[in-house]
């Protein structure tokens, strides 16, 4: 019974295909399946966007049928996307993704006879370094700004501990509930990460240290009149999990405050630690496993900008890049190694 309920859909989509509401119904019924997936908000927010920019790219070209892209109507797609200027490599990428995915499922769902999409080529994506990268004293500054002789510092002051410690993003951070944080062994689980992978990660004793406070003395108070709630980080005004705008606005007045010039998100803790741990010797697969990413090439950019970061240390601290001494300018000619003999000699 419960198969020809899922397989109803498919056959009204087949048949409805070039109805006016047909691309739309295909749409719901694709993020439906992205949900039974466990996708995040964040790809189904991207997909959606990007297959209503394609669904306004067809009415353009007077198709209303989905069956009725062709590869080349792909093709047009992607020119004209990178003939608008209005988008990266990358976002280009995901726009084309989003298609691409849309096809292979209406191609397994058996609502197509032949996929457009099928092996459609994607453009390759930059492998762009981290735009903000913060240094160990600039990171301690941002640590230690939360006020811990008040309850709402003492959350504060956990968040960014944990952020700093475990590299996790910001959605994981506001998703975590009291269950997943083992503050005896100083393990945090992490549920339906990226591309819906749990994960275990070492928080530092650090971390362990300021949840464990905040458990004790802060998240009761905040909880009082929500004790079935489960949610690690809470709300101080009604206990509610707290919202991942207020934890970005937070970042942002804790940066300010200690005078930091560089642009601050919840984000930068993520690449700052992996950055740090990189330049101190950790194995990269260490870092990979911490991260949550599925292909080490990812977590190798913050070997490079672990390069950019000793450098520029290198250069404010070396006391050499400090001396008044003048650096000879090069002088023209063949160069007189110290084992050549003059031949005019």
């Amino acid at each position: 019974m419960q198969a020809t309920e899922q397989q109803a859909p498919v056959k009204n989509l087949a048949e409805n295909a070039g109805t006016p509401c047909a691309r739309e119904e295909a749409l719901n019924v694709f993020r439906d399946h992205l949900k039974v997936l466990k996708r995040s908000p964040a790809t189904l927010a991207g997909y959606t966007d990007g297959l209503k920019l394609f669904f306004a790219f067809l009415d353009q070209k007077g198709i209303r049928d989905f069956r009725a892209v062709r590869r080349a109507d792909i093709q047009a797609y992607q020119a004209a996307l990178v003939a608008s200027g209005r988008y990266a490599t990358n976002t280009i990428h995901v726009r084309l993704r989003a298609v691409r995915r849309f096809y292979e499922y209406l191609d397994r769902a058996g609502k197509i006879l032949i996929n457009p999409a099928l092996g459609f080529p994607l453009p390759k994506l930059e492998n762009r370094l981290p735009r903000t990268v913060l240094t160990l004293g600039e990171m301690r500054r941002l640590l230690n700004a939360p006020d811990t002789s008040t309850l709402a510092g003492i959350r504060d002051k956990a968040m960014l501990e944990v952020f700093y410690s475990t590299a996790i993003r910001l959605g994981e951070l506001c998703a975590l509930s009291i269950y997943d944080v083992d503050v005896n062994g100083g393990f945090l689980r992490v549920h339906s990460g990226k591309g819906a992978k749990d994960r275990v990660v070492p928080m530092g004793h650090k971390a362990t240290q300021y949840v464990k406070e905040y458990l004790r003395h802060v998240r009761g108070q905040f909880t009082k009149n929500r004790r079935d709630e489960r949610t690690l980080f809470v709300g101080k005004q009604w206990g509610t999990p707290i919202n991942p705008q207020i934890v970005g606005i937070l970042v942002r007045q804790y940066a300010k405050k200690t005078g930091l010039k560089k642009r601050v998100t919840p984000h930068v803790f993520r690449h700052t630690c992996a950055t740090h741990l990189m330049a101190d010797g950790a194995d990269v697969v260490h870092v990979q496993r911490l991260l949550g990413h599925s292909c080490i090439s990812t977590t190798q950019i913050y070997t490079r900008v672990a390069a950019r970061e000793v450098k520029q240390t290198h250069r404010k601290t070396h006391p050499r890049e400090h001396d008044a001494e003048p650096v000879p300018s090069s002088v023209a000619g063949p160069f007189k190694g110290p084992y050549k003999k003059d031949p005019a000699s």
